[in-house]
Order: structure tokens, then C-alpha cells, then sequence
């Protein structure tokens, strides 16, 4: 069975959403704002989740579709991603940490510190699009070629 181009074309728009979102936010207001925030700070909590939410899905629909690979959580897919060339080792390595950051967001390990949250978002925004921009290149080299 092949991906569904289309559903990836959906999940990539998606993360490009939510990414446009997070970069006005943090354009549009300093840190000292945005902590003062609550709403802020949970729109950006949110926003994050589901970035990984459909970056996860995206590599989890091309590795199982492709490849036939089963993945047993977030980092796992990443590092497949990357052994198999979806995406760039360093972009995975880039990746990594936020998908920690992710679960520690989701289950609550501990409380996430807001100043932290703000370098890493505006650090790691990039990578989003970084995200989006190696999937449309694995969608041209390998999907349509596989058609």
C-alpha cells in the first residue's frame, strides 16, 4: 500500500497553520508579554501539541505505507524517519528534543518553565518549516516517482 499524498498535502498544510501562528505570536509580543499571559502561554502549549501531533502523523503514515514500519512512539519515528531518509539525521536531531518537550507538555512531568518555552519556540520555529520543506522533497524524489 503507497501514502496518500493528499493526506500528507493536509497534514503538511496543517503544520504550516500552526506554525504561521506560533511565529505571529511571537513576533507580535515580547517575552515579558507573553509570560504575563496565561492565555498566550496556553496557546502556544496547544499549538506546539498539535504541531507534533501532525509531524508525527506524517512520518507515521510514509513509514507504515512505504516501508511497512510499525513505530512505538514519538522519538521512534523521528530516528526511523531519519535512518530511512524521509527526513535529514539533522533535522531528527532537531527534532528530538521537541517531541520531549511535547510529552513532558502532554503528561505533565513536570511544569514546564515559560521563559524556557519561548527560547525553544523561538529557536526551533524554523525547524517547522525545515519539517515541511524535507517531506515536500521526499514527496517528489520518492513518492511520485514510486507512482
Amino acid at each position: 500500500m503507497k501514502a496518500d499524498k493528499e493526506r500528507i498535502k493536509f497534514l503538511l498544510y496543517e503544520i504550516k497553520e500552526n506554525t504561521l501562528d506560533l511565529e505571529k505570536i511571537l513576533k507580535d509580543n515580547s517575552d515579558a508579554e507573553i509570560i504575563s499571559n496565561k492565555t498566550t502561554i496556553k496557546v502556544i502549549k496547544y499549538t506546539l501539541i498539535e504541531l507534533s501531533e501532525g509531524i508525527s502523523l506524517v512520518l507515521q503514515h510514509i513509514l507504515s505505507k512505504e516501508y511497512g514500519q510499525p513505530v512505538k512512539g514519538y522519538i521512534d519515528t523521528i530516528k526511523k524517519a531519519a535512518d530511512l531518509n524521509i527526513i535529514t539525521n539533522s533535522l531528527s536531531q532537531r527534532l528530538k528534543p521537541f517531541f520531549d518537550f511535547r510529552n513532558s507538555l502532554i503528561h505533565r512531568y513536570w511544569i514546564v518553565e515559560n521563559e524556557k518555552l519561548i527560547q525553544n519556540c523561538r529557536e526551533g520555529n524554523q525547524d517547522f518549516y525545515r519539517f515541511i520543506e524535507e517531506i515536500e522533497g521526499f514527496m517528489e524524489k520518492v513518492l511520485d516517482k514510486n507512482e
